[in-house]
């Protein structure tokens, strides 16, 4: 049981309480962002799983899943810096950025590799533009440079903070559920248990009160 010295009484102003999550990046309908990918090293930008989705998102076991929902399909993450803009995606003075979990399909992630092909997103930031903020649709255009990366000093600064969000990102693709709980989820019954009673006398239990 903790101390007394390890407690405290307060009500409803303890700025102190934070939740534990990352707000994950959206884009948002009407609003050009200028962002970039966040990397150590360029040729691991990304982290991802092939996965299903019924009710939450959760790795493909080969299996049930594939049979009951189909093929599976990738789920990716990056770290995103998301800078200070206007609505046209033009960045404000003075600098300022956040960076947030960027958790994607593989849809975007072919968009992303395209804009890469000619604009290595390593150099290179993007301007994103979102037409269905409920599903995600993003039109991905590059930028002439990369901001983040100009001056070491910040960049130095970005990789540090990056890092827990990189972390999370690695959590959060999906949930890795046994079969047994696969199953459940997919309303496929496992084997039937035999019932104890049927070889039980009931009666029997009266006969010692």
């Amino acid at each position: 049981m903790p101390s007394n010295e390890q407690l405290e009484v307060f009500g409803f102003e303890n700025e102190d309480i934070k939740g534990g999550m990352f707000e994950k990046y959206k884009g948002k309908k009407n609003e050009v962002h200028r962002n970039a990918i966040v990397y150590t090293d360029p040729k691991a930008m990304f982290v991802g799983s092939k996965i299903h989705f019924k009710d939450r998102f959760f790795l493909c076991k080969k299996g049930k899943c594939c049979e009951v929902l189909g093929p599976s399909k990738w789920r990716v993450g990056a770290t995103l810096i998301k800078y200070t803009t206007d609505k046209l995606g033009n960045i404000k003075k003075p600098f300022a950025y956040e960076l947030l979990p960027w958790i994607f399909s593989e849809q975007t992630y072919l968009k992303l590799k395209t804009v890469n092909g000619e604009f290595p997103l390593a150099s290179h930031d993007i301007k994103v533009a979102c037409t269905n903020e409920e599903y995600q649709h993003l039109d991905i255009t590059p930028c002439n440079e990369s901001v983040w990366t100009a001056k070491d000093e910040v960049k130095k600064i970005i990789l540090e903070q990056a890092k827990p969000i990189w972390d999370f990102i690695k959590k959060s693709i999906a949930s890795d559920l046994s079969t047994e709980e696969i199953n459940e989820l997919l309303g496929i019954s496992g084997a039937v248990g035999s019932d104890p009673t049927q070889k039980l006398d009931l009666d029997t239990v009266l006969d010692n009160i």
